[in-house]
């Protein structure tokens, strides 16, 4: 049986990981205080991870990999 990387990754998370969608990351209310484009640009520079699509226009991230990110940002200030 063939499985994907994807598939792989998702095996390894923990049963209590979510998707969050953008508007739950970022902004007032967000994990991050950055905007869209700092945080496409952060995906882009491989600093957090792409983004799980679900749609054409749905995109989700994992909120472990949002939080490793936010808990490696407290560490280096």
């Amino acid at each position: 049986m063939l499985t994907s990387p994807q598939k792989d990754a998702q095996d390894t998370r923990p049963s209590k990981d979510v998707l969050l969608r953008l508007s739950q990351i970022i902004g007032d209310d967000g994990l991050l205080p950055v905007s869209r484009s700092t945080l496409y640009n952060l995906v882009k520079s491989g600093e957090i991870p792409k983004p799980v699509k679900l749609g054409p226009r749905i995109s989700c991230w994992w909120k472990s990999d949002i939080l490793a990110y936010v808990t490696s940002m407290e560490g280096d200030s």
